[in-house]
């Protein structure tokens, strides 16, 4: 069997790598990327490399697209976020390899988050209160791009005097952009891998440390289970009946609720968290039918993002929050980093190399 899998710089392509190659001995796995650099100085785990330029992102992803049909490509494993809607509009010049995923058409309506809140309100589950305009948001409130991920683009009005900073925004920021409610709490999220909106492995996970600490990506995290998260995720999934990856993200509030935040239909961050816990997300690269594993309840095992988890803890401290360091130390026997610099130097140089 053989697997393509990439930007390979990407640490959630090198977790995922590395985890393919130690329970998955018959698979060839070929590692892409678009940077230069990365032609030397990669992960450790893949059979195979190859450097695709990238011009432009169409002729990027057609690009792929024929490596794919030319290698005879089993399965085609994206991770970089920016490309999955692209790559899902072009999905049948990838022939059988992305048959494990969605079509574009309910990728839509769980990435854009004026689509996903109004799904959610239809189903009676609770999410931000939404305003029409800047003007008119109630402080606390926050803006966010309406299709990307990850706090990409994400500003905050804390404070009656921010709004006019926003106010500066110019007309076409303005409309693609969805004026929400600010939600005070813990993030934390339940992913899963689903197929036409069954569940076959579902996670939970609560965020400890986010660099930028806030609203940033989860760079600190253990396993966790709200009572609430399944039956949420099963709710939408009932409406939009998606095959693939998802991350299903939460606040947390201080009276326990759940407030469903986003939809991310993809890979996420902290993927390693579940594989570290046993979660076989992968189980689709083999024949073997696979059951649904349960989460257990008393695992203590924590993963993070190093070093970005120690530049996350640096401003916590600053901000005089001192729980997720704490956290660390006491855990720090159970804590697994996402890429190990001993494990897998050329894999750790390469996630900053991804960055020139």
């Amino acid at each position: 069997m053989r697997v393509l899998i990439g930007e390979i710089s990407s640490y959630k392509a090198i977790v995922i790598a590395r985890y393919i190659r130690e329970l998955y001995n018959d698979v060839v796995l070929i590692a892409y990327d678009n940077k230069r650099a990365i032609r030397r100085f990669h992960t450790k785990y893949a059979d195979l490399y190859v450097h695709v330029e990238k011009e432009d992102t169409e002729s990027y992803i057609l690009k792929l697209a024929e490596f794919v049909r030319e290698n005879s490509i089993d399965f085609f494993i994206p991770v970089h976020s920016d490309y999955i809607g692209e790559i899902l509009l072009h999905k049948d010049a990838f022939g059988h390899s992305l048959d494990y995923f969605g079509d574009y058409s309910d990728y839509i309506k769980l990435h854009e988050k004026d689509k996903l809140m109004g799904i959610a309100r239809e189903c009676g589950i609770r999410v931000p209160k939404c305003f029409e305009t800047i003007e008119s948001a109630e402080v606390p409130f926050v803006v966010k791009p309406t299709n990307k991920s990850s706090a990409k683009g994400v500003r905050y009005c804390l404070k009656e005097h921010d709004r006019d900073k926003l106010k500066s925004m110019n007309g076409d920021d303005r409309l693609h952009n969805i004026c929400q409610e600010f939600v005070a709490g813990q993030g934390c999220g339940y992913s899963v891998y689903c197929k036409k909106g069954e569940i076959l492995q579902g996670y939970g996970h609560l965020r400890l440390a986010e660099y930028p600490t806030s609203g940033g990506s989860s760079v600190y995290r253990k396993g966790f289970l709200h009572p609430s998260m399944e039956d949420v995720v099963r709710r939408i999934l009932v409406r939009v009946p998606w095959t693939g990856f998802a991350m299903f993200e939460f606040k947390l509030t201080p009276e326990r609720e759940l407030v469903l935040i986003e939809v991310n239909p993809r890979i996420w961050g902290s993927i390693n968290q579940a594989l570290e816990d046993g979660i076989p997300l992968f189980s689709f690269l083999s024949s073997e039918k696979q059951s649904f594993v349960k989460q257990s309840k008393s695992s203590t095992r924590r993963t993070c993002l190093a070093p970005q988890v120690f530049a996350s803890f640096f401003v916590y401290a600053i901000k005089g929050n001192y729980a997720p360091i704490k956290d660390y130390i006491t855990h720090r026997k159970s804590v697994s980093r996402d890429v190990s610099l001993w494990c897998d130097p050329k894999g750790f140089l390469s996630m900053f190399l991804r960055k020139l």
